[in-house]
């Protein structure tokens, strides 16, 4: 790796890695945010989920902006943009101001993460360097995680929660100086071209997973259900007219033909469907009676894990075996660690599922930034500021699925167990359902299980039910997680040569 090259990987991991900074340490400061302001968590949900969306309007355009316009350049514009967006937050006396300051972080992260994955792709194409530099920058996302959620609970319970936007725009200026100071200048930029079929194919994307929000929170059939599901099909249909009937559309659907693609894309949306650190967080604090700092705490060593992981395992076994092959035994011994999850009971100590989910995050994030690597690779003939848009917007649709499909399964399983385990102490129908949709419903775990902390008619407490419902929950997941990460094996290992599929 040449001096210019290692520069350039240094500059693209502070850029990258200050673009995650904000979905790391944003949910730590929502609630002292929230009654800073005088609102509530019903008000603030819907006006909150409207930056994550709209940033996917321009997923493709931003893998074409840096294509055409150079990656230097338009992460420069970006970083500045990821400044005014914090700066935004600190000052904002009110939800408007919020939600348009993350409205432009949120824009400039995903702009900064699709051309920073496409330029370390363009950089680093010689095999062993490219593992290489796939296994450091896959240290990147773990080692904000490991970090900002501990410092975000500090800040917070010290001073303002207003210091948190403040400390992201501190970040925004190291990225600003990274990028001037050790990204390349574009030797070369062409027009942009037309804009509309992209924005139209990320809106379609940003519909998509809106409708899939609905489906989950309201059902298939609800009226907004159907109308988002109608917004996503007109979409894509004008999208596609404008792509067949424009003389030179810069949206292609070309990485869709490959069939190596296809299968690598399915493979990134799968990845997030097995979501284990989300209920194994659940599970801290509701087997456990850990506070949300505490989680973070205890998090730790899964990060710290994942660090380690991409660096010194997947880098390697890239480098020797090549990128398929890792992934296929990352994801063959993640089947196995997903198993595992059954020693992870209500009475087991607390080193048991801290154990579990650092095996688990460590194959997950190794597995993931293989994946990637290889999905940019997946298709020669298309830039790489396409493909990381695709893989971008894959991304996005495994992390809504994983919501709706994986959340809702292991929920509705667990919520029925614990509705037979209360009429089988003594409750009836109404009451275990009305006990099971409280507890569902509650906030905090610690107020929760002191809550139910009482005698059913059986003497046996509600909250050692619950316990079991969760224990039962985590199961089901790992069961689930092992058949998705067997799913995994066979689309990694299958047609590993990019070959054009016939029509």
């Amino acid at each position: 790796m040449s001096a210019m090259s290692r520069r350039t990987l240094i500059g693209i991991c502070l850029v990258v890695g200050g673009s995650f900074t904000v979905l790391a340490s944003f949910n730590y400061m929502l609630t002292p945010m929230l009654a800073d302001l005088g609102l509530t968590q019903s008000q603030a949900s819907v006006a909150l989920s409207i930056p994550p969306i709209a940033s996917l309007l321009i997923v493709f355009l931003a893998g074409r902006l840096g294509d055409r316009r150079g990656h230097r350049t338009v992460m420069l514009w970006m970083s500045v943009a990821f400044i005014t967006g914090s700066l935004i937050v600190a000052i904002a006396q009110g939800l408007p101001a919020i939600v348009i300051g993350l409205l432009i972080e949120g824009i400039a992260a995903t702009a900064i993460q699709i051309i920073g994955i496409g330029l370390l792709s363009d950089t680093f194409s010689e095999p062993r360097a490219r593992a290489a530099a796939f296994g450091t920058f896959g240290m990147v996302s773990p080692f904000v995680w490991l970090c900002l959620p501990v410092l975000t609970g500090l800040i917070v319970g010290e001073v303002s929660w207003r210091w948190v936007p403040l400390l992201w725009a501190a970040i925004g200026g190291v990225m600003l100086v990274a990028t001037l100071s050790l990204l390349p200048r574009p030797t070369s930029t062409s027009a942009v071209g037309e804009i509309a079929t992209p924005i139209l194919a990320g809106a379609t994307v940003a519909s998509a997973v809106q409708w899939l929000n609905r489906v989950g929170d309201e059902g298939l059939l609800s009226s907004l259900s159907l109308a988002s599901l109608a917004c996503t099909l007109g979409l894509g249909a004008i999208c596609a007219i404008l792509v067949r009937r424009l003389p030179a559309p810069t949206f292609s659907i070309a990485p869709l033909r490959v069939s190596r693609a296809r299968a690598l894309l399915a493979v990134v949306i799968i990845i997030p469907l097995i979501n284990t650190v989300f209920l194994m967080t659940m599970a801290f604090q509701y087997l456990y009676g850990l506070t949300v700092l505490q989680t973070a705490l205890v998090m730790v060593p899964a990060q710290a894990a994942a660090v380690l992981g991409t660096r010194f395992i997947a880098a390697p076994l890239m480098r020797r075996i090549g990128v398929p092959q890792t992934a296929s035994v990352l994801f063959a011994i993640l089947i196995m660690a997903m198993l595992s999850v059954f020693f992870v009971t209500p009475t087991s100590p607390l080193w048991v599922p801290i154990l579990y989910v650092t095996i688990y995050n460590l194959l997950t994030v190794a597995a993931s930034i293989t994946v990637t690597s290889a999905v940019l690779t997946s298709a020669p003939d298309v830039d790489s500021g396409q493909l990381s848009a695709y893989r971008g917007s894959a991304q996005s649709l495994g992390a809504v699925l994983a919501v709706v499909v994986m959340n809702g399964a292991v929920f509705t399983l667990a919520r029925l167990f614990l509705s037979a385990e209360l009429q089988a102490n003594g409750l009836t129908d109404q009451q275990a359902a009305a006990e099971s949709a409280q507890i569902q419903a509650s906030s905090t775990s610690p107020d929760v299980m002191s809550q139910y902390a009482v005698p059913l008619p059986s003497g046996t407490d509600v909250s050692s039910v619950m316990a079991d419902s969760i224990a039962t929950g985590l199961h089901v997941n790992g069961v689930i997680g092992a058949l998705l990460a067997l799913a995994c094996v066979f689309l990694v290992r299958a047609r590993r040569r990019s070959t054009v599929s016939a029509g």
